[in-house]
């Protein structure tokens, strides 16, 4: 299996953020221990990652994303 791309991301378009509250939902919604119970809504999800690309965006964080061949957020 090949390993997906991996990117450190400076900034987040509304594509990106989109992309990680799917991986996020899809994450919660499978029972994963990511910091989250179930259910978690969509508006939830995006004001988390709205957060993150806040902080991103002022240096103090560093976002690491996982992308499909089509160049999609994929974890």
């Amino acid at each position: 299996m090949p390993q997906a791309p991996v990117r450190l991301l400076a900034t987040l378009n509304d594509a990106q953020l989109h992309g990680l509250c799917e991986v996020l939902l899809d994450c919660v919604e499978g029972d994963a221990s990511v910091g989250f119970m179930h259910p978690l809504s969509g508006a939830r999800a995006l004001a988390f990652w709205r957060g993150v690309a806040e902080g991103v965006a002022r240096g103090e964080r560093a976002l690491l994303v996982a992308e499909d061949a089509a160049g999609a957020i994929a974890g």
